[in-house]
C-alpha cells in the first residue's frame, strides 16, 4: 500500500468534499472522478478495505479503481469512514457508507448521474461494509453491488487478532453474535444483483467467504455472480506483480456493470 502507484492515477474532479456532519474520529470527506464524456453518468460508490481499522479514500485500491471506472464512462466516488479506534465500530462504519451513499444520490443534478445507475462496491473489510449497508437500505437507493475478496462470515475469522477485531466491532465475545450480524446472515434483505470477485490463493480471507454468500444466495433465489481469479492473492489490486489479477477483476466488474 505504501509503494508508488503502479498506475498513472486520474485527478479528482473534486477532493475533500464534506458529505455528511463532522464528528469524532474520521471526518466524512470524499473525492469524486468523472468520466470525461457528458452525462449521465451511471456511477460507482467504492468503500475501501483494512480491516476495520485502516484505510482511506485515497489508498491505492481506490484510486485505481476509479481510474479505471472513469475511463470506462463511470463516475466513481471514494469516501473515508469511521473505523476502530478512530471514532467507530461496525455500526458506525455502516451508518457512514449509508451516508455517504444518500449524499451521493442527491448530487445527480451536481456531477450529472443517473439516478437509475448506482452501484456500491467494497473491498474486503468494505466489501463487509457493502453488504451490510445494502441489507438496510430502500430497493430502490442501488442498482447494483459488488463484494470484492470480502469478509462475509464474521464468526470464521481465525488467530488472536480476528478475536480482538470481533470484539472490538461488536463489543461481544459470543460467536453467535458474530454470526448474526455477518452479511452472511442478512442476504436476503439484498434484492439487487450482486457480483463476487475472490482470489482463489487468499490466505487473508479465504475465497469460501464468497462461496459460502452465493450458494445462500442461490438458494434464497436471489441474483447473483461469483467470479474467481485463479491464483491471486488478498489485496490484488495493490501491486503490478498482479496486475493481471486486476484485469480481471475489473473487466468482470465492468461486465456486470453493463454498457456505458
Amino acid at each position: 500500500l505504501l509503494s508508488p502507484p503502479h498506475f498513472e492515477p486520474r485527478v479528482p474532479a473534486a477532493a475533500g468534499l464534506l458529505f455528511g456532519p463532522r464528528h469524532r474520529g474520521i471526518a466524512p470527506l470524499a473525492d469524486v472522478y468523472l468520466p470525461d464524456r457528458p452525462g449521465p453518468h451511471p456511477s460507482v460508490v467504492l468503500v475501501h478495505g483494512g480491516g476495520f481499522m485502516i484505510g482511506s479514500r485515497s489508498m491505492k485500491p481506490m484510486r485505481f479503481l476509479a481510474t479505471r471506472l472513469a475511463e470506462a464512462g463511470f463516475a466513481a466516488m471514494t469516501f473515508d469512514y469511521r473505523m476502530m479506534f478512530r471514532g467507530g465500530r461496525l455500526g458506525e462504519s455502516v451508518t457512514d457508507v449509508e451516508t455517504a451513499l444518500r449524499w451521493w444520490r442527491e448530487q445527480v443534478a451536481r456531477f450529472e448521474l443517473d439516478p437509475a445507475r448506482v452501484t456500491l462496491m467494497g473491498l474486503s473489510a468494505g466489501a463487509s461494509l457493502t453488504m451490510l449497508t445494502a441489507a438496510q437500505l430502500p430497493p430502490a437507493a442501488l442498482d447494483r453491488v459488488v463484494g470484492v475478496f470480502g469478509v462475509y462470515d464474521f464468526s470464521a475469522l481465525q488467530g488472536r487478532r480476528a478475536g480482538l477485531m470481533r470484539r472490538w466491532l461488536f463489543q461481544s465475545d459470543d460467536p453467535e453474535t458474530w454470526r448474526q450480524r455477518s452479511p452472511l446472515a442478512v442476504t436476503e434483505k439484498v434484492p439487487h444483483r450482486v457480483l463476487l470477485i475472490h482470489g482463489t490463493g487468499d490466505v487473508m480471507v479465504p475465497a469460501q467467504h464468497s462461496r459460502m454468500l452465493a450458494a445462500r444466495r442461490r438458494q434464497l433465489g436471489l441474483p447473483v455472480e461469483d467470479v474467481y481469479v485463479a491464483g491471486a492473492p488478498h489485496g490484488f489490486f495493490n501491486t503490478a506483480r498482479h496486475q493481471a489479477a486486476a484485469d480481471e477483476a475489473v473487466a468482470a466488474t465492468l461486465r456486470f456493470l453493463g454498457p456505458r
